[in-house]
């Protein structure tokens, strides 16, 4: 079973098991998602869901004070280093 993860920007959709963080996928993708530390430090790969958000991982307190500190407090914000597909048959939108 597999989640559909859809990244706008690059026009690519690539169908995931669970476990994989969105890094992973973009790497593999051959995205132009931007990365920096990879570690969830230097917010470089912040990311929108714009759609999909149950099927990733809870926000951890690493990721929210990343967010905070580049001043980014839509809801809809996430590090693509930090959050994991956690279900399957879904859908994820991401926008960069």
């Amino acid at each position: 079973m597999t989640t559909r993860v859809e990244i706008m920007n690059d026009f690519l959709a690539i169908n995931v098991i669970p476990g994989k963080t969105i890094q992973d996928i973009v790497e593999a993708s051959g995205s132009a998602l931007p990365f920096g530390c990879r570690d969830g430090e230097c917010g470089t790969c912040v990311v929108m869901i714009e759609s999909g958000m149950e099927f990733m991982s809870e926000i951890n307190a690493k990721e929210k004070a990343v967010l905070k500190t580049v001043g980014e407090t839509s809801p809809k914000a996430r590090l693509a280093c930090q959050m994991k597909v956690v279900a399957p048959n879904g859908l994820v939108r991401i926008k960069y």
